[in-house]
């Protein structure tokens, strides 16, 4: 039998993440764990991996579908002792007024025990009535116990552990206390990511942590999933021989969010991917015939990044030069004139594109997207549908008529237009999987194979 459970909360901000974090570390000391993250996260997977030594893949009903979802979570957890799944905001949260692709949706699609984690500071016997409605509100759901946290010490635990056990029949696993050591950095957009925090923060404090007020064993005693190992892995099927070809894959401090079943299918489908470094590298990697760059925190690197002009001359001369090139949202606002920030500084990147960055105070468009393709690109064909996710704080600022993109958010009338392309190069603010469209994956490598041939 597999172990596999997630830790939900109640609402966003609830310290899930933190408990995630730290349970998959404690529990790597023993086991091989495998994490996955509800929803389009990146930096929350950035985490998963640093703490497990594993990669850490999204489970998103939106982007992926129901049967997607499933398949990956069969394939990733045989690989695995155990499954440690990541919520997303609150339990039932889900799309627009919904609970469809909630933590709680994804939890009874794939028969799994949650874990919820309860904001207990400054409560006593309310608590109760908090976890009764969480159980009631779904009684599909599987809540098979609570880690309390914010608790102010051992009586306020005893004292709440007292309270849902005699009011329902709950089991506690445990809490964390009040303790700054153990939070984790956050600025605009969420969580700093771990490239910037992990020299800094002794997450070791955080697992020995969970392993002194959480009851570890009585969580993976009650997570037995009702299917076996052996009845996870496909039939493996022998790979015909197939000629590669080398892409470069932007991947450092400032560009790090991509989707670990994207970077997959792109191997799987012929490509070698070259890691290189918009922010300390000379020149993109020599013999690429393609470069994905996705996104990040440009903004944050961006008086770094402006200064290394031979890469960006590199960039923009492999773009002229027809190389393809796929951009993702910070990756766009690389590709701009300028990223502007909130003072009104002006940094100067590769100019591929007449546009501006400009920082903004807040959220543009954020969540998930419809986008109706409106012309072909080295992605997608024209009359392509693409589902994907919005999630950045900049606008873009010029003159440009030809768009890539007519986005909408799903189920609403709000539209706007997206998406860019030159020569070969195509930049959007749209993220999405590429494991959802194997189409849009050979469209890229067959581009880039005939680059590398000459044929432009």
């Amino acid at each position: 039998m597999c172990k596999a459970f997630m830790i939900a909360g109640t609402h966003s901000g609830v310290g899930k993440t933190t408990i995630t974090l730290g349970i998959i570390g404690y529990l790597s000391k023993k086991f091989n764990v495998v994490p996955f993250k509800v929803g389009p996260d990146y930096i929350d997977t950035s985490y998963h991996k640093f703490a497990s030594g594993n990669f850490s893949y999204n489970l998103d009903i939106y982007m992926l579908g129901e049967d997607n979802v499933k398949k990956l979570f069969a394939k990733h957890i045989a690989e695995g002792d155990v499954a440690v799944v990541e919520g997303v905001m609150g339990l039932y949260d889900g799309i627009n007024k919904t609970s469809y692709g909630s933590s709680a949706y994804v939890a009874k699609l794939l028969g799994i025990p949650v874990i919820l984690v309860v904001d207990a500071s400054g409560m006593a016997a309310s608590v109760s009535a908090l976890i009764k409605g969480y159980i009631d509100y779904d009684r599909d759901v599987k809540i098979a116990g609570v880690i309390f946290n914010r608790v102010g010490g051992e009586k306020h635990y005893k004292l709440l552990k007292e309270c849902i056990e005699r009011d329902l029949g709950i089991k506690a696993f445990g809490y964390l206390p009040h303790d700054g050591r153990i939070s984790l950095p956050e600025r605009h957009l969420g969580l700093t990511p771990i490239f910037e925090t992990k020299e800094n923060h002794n997450f070791s404090i955080l697992y020995d942590s969970i392993g002194e007020f959480i009851d570890i064993d009585n969580i993976l005693d009650v997570c037995d999933v009702n299917f076996k190992k052996d009845d996870l892995i496909e039939e493996k099927v022998t790979a015909k021989t197939r000629e590669t070809v080398k892409i470069a894959l932007a991947y450092d401090e400032v560009f790090n969010f991509y989707y670990q079943d994207s970077l997959d299918s792109l191997i799987e489908a012929g490509a070698e991917l070259i890691p290189f470094s918009p922010l300390r590298d000379d020149a993109i990697p020599k013999g690429v015939a393609g470069v994905y760059l996705g996104g990040g925190f440009p903004e944050v690197f961006a008086d770094e990044l402006s200064k290394n002009h031979s890469m960006l001359s590199s960039i923009k001369d492999s773009i002229e030069e027809g190389m393809p090139v796929y951009a993702e949202c910070g990756g766009l606002m690389y590709l701009a004139k300028k990223i502007v920030d909130l003072n009104d500084v002006e940094y100067d990147m590769a100019g591929v594109f007449d546009l501006d960055a400009i920082m903004t105070k807040r959220l543009i468009n954020f969540g998930y997207v419809e986008a109706d393709v409106l012309q072909d690109n080295v992605l997608f064909k024209k009359g392509d549908v693409v589902m994907g996710h919005v999630f950045h704080n900049s606008k873009v600022s010029g003159e440009f008529n030809n768009f890539v993109y007519d986005v909408h958010k799903p189920n609403s009338k709000e539209n706007w237009l997206c998406g860019y392309v030159y020569k070969n190069c195509l930049a959007t603010y749209v993220h999405v999987n590429l494991f959802s469209y194997p189409n849009a994956v050979n469209r890229f490598i067959g581009k880039c194979k005939n680059y590398a041939a000459g044929d432009v």
